[in-house]
């Protein structure tokens, strides 16, 4: 037989997962009969609506940035940019600097470029930032003209 510290190690890690595994399916069990009551109960009140599409849960909150910075960042790191269009990787890069990590970290890289893609469209949508392209080309810029944000 192999190491016994190896296989004490092994055998207690996977105790842990497992473990993990059967509280993730007693949450599971319990989330969907909530939604069997839900379904039913929506019937009652308004037997013709149609199915409900799920909504994604939101991303968890990074403690890199406080409320609203990463916002502020994009949008610095754009009025810097004066009109040169950015990708969203430069003002993750930057940020991770700034916090003193390493770029190089892939995972981290990762979540902070998502982040900032997240950002970034929401920017968007508010009119506040222009996307030019699509996909991993995609670059972006202030827009020509502010965004009226009176009405």
């Amino acid at each position: 037989m192999g190491e016994p510290h190896v296989v004490s190690a092994l055998r207690e890690k996977r105790a842990e997962i497992s473990g993990a595994i059967l509280e993730l399916e007693k949450r599971m069990a319990q989330h969907r009969a909530d939604l069997v009551h839900l379904d039913a109960t929506l019937r009652l009140f308004a037997p013709e609506l149609e199915s409900i599409v799920p909504k994604k849960p939101p991303a968890a909150r990074s403690h890199y940035f406080a409320t609203g910075e990463l916002a502020r960042r994009c949008l610095e790191a754009l009025r810097m940019a004066e009109g040169r269009v950015v990708a969203a990787e430069e003002i993750a890069v930057a940020a991770m600097r700034d916090r003193g990590l390493d770029p190089e970290d892939r995972k981290t890289r990762s979540d902070f470029i998502q982040r900032v893609l997240n950002t970034l469209t929401a920017l968007k949508g508010k009119g506040t930032v222009e996307k030019i392209g699509n996909g991993l080309g995609a670059r972006w810029c202030l827009p020509s003209e502010p965004a009226d944000h009176a009405a």
